[in-house]
């Protein structure tokens, strides 16, 4: 049958499609590499490659410096901040749960900020991820002042990150709970034209092929109209006259 019925799978489809146009619509806010260059510069900078030299004369070859540090085209650094999340709660009025967008305040949020080249750094060796370099603290009291614009930069872009990443899921269960509405795709598209952009090329064919089912239909049945009454009158009579 042509009907499309409106199945868990297919609802998950149609999300999936609706998260994957949104952020084509609203593309990742990243870090830019001349902030990630400037807070290396600060932070490290000739500082790592004079620290790789203290460690190698102070110790000479009980140690191999090399073990010590890594080059890396990411630098990660914690920050504590205000970002967004999506919060489920529930609500008075709609008497429901729904997703919500909140502020909170983030402590030690860790942020890769993406370098322009490979840069020695610290190798964190207590690190559980593998090899990778030691988080710099942007809340120390050490902070230098021509650092703060960096810093303001870095979260002004983790906030509008934080927050597209969460009304992408917020718009998205507003799809959800649409699509509740409905048992059959037939039903949705008609309520929702835009739904074919969310929809499979093949069910829209599925969907078409009854409406077009639909109009032969009543296009053979203009076909008969103008004769059927004389017709059902023979035809009639015929049957009450029984056979002979």
């Amino acid at each position: 049958m042509a009907t499309v019925r409106m199945a868990d799978y297919l609802r998950r489809d149609i999300v999936r499609k609706f998260e994957q146009l949104y952020d084509k619509s609203n593309p990742q806010i990243e870090h830019s590499t001349h902030v990630g260059d400037k807070v290396y510069d600060i932070f490290l900078g000739g500082k790592v490659l004079q620290f790789k030299e203290q460690i190698s004369d102070i110790f000479g070859d009980i140690i191999d410096p090399d073990s010590l540090f890594m080059k890396s085209s990411n630098l990660p650094v914690s920050i504590n901040m205000m970002t967004y999340d999506d919060v489920r709660e529930y609500d008075d009025l709609e008497d429901k749960y729904i997703t919500k967008i909140k502020e909170q305040f983030e402590d030690g949020r860790r942020i890769d900020l993406p370098l322009s080249v490979e840069s020695l750094q610290i190798n964190d060796i207590n690190s559980w991820r593998g090899e990778e370099s030691v988080v710099i603290c942007l809340d120390s009291n050490d902070i230098p002042e021509h650092a703060q614009m960096y810093i303001d930069k870095i979260k002004e872009i983790e906030q509008k990150e934080t927050k597209r990443v969460a009304k992408r899921r917020v718009d998205s269960e507003k799809v959800e709970r649409a699509l509740e509405n409905f048992t059959t795709l037939n039903q949705a598209l008609k309520a929702w034209p835009a739904l074919t952009k969310l929809v499979s090329s093949e069910k829209i064919a599925k969907v078409h092929e009854k409406q077009q089912r639909k109009r032969k239909e009543k296009q053979q049945r203009s076909k008969i109209e103008p004769i059927e009454a004389n017709l059902n009158q023979t035809i009639l009579t015929a049957s009450l006259l029984g056979d002979d």
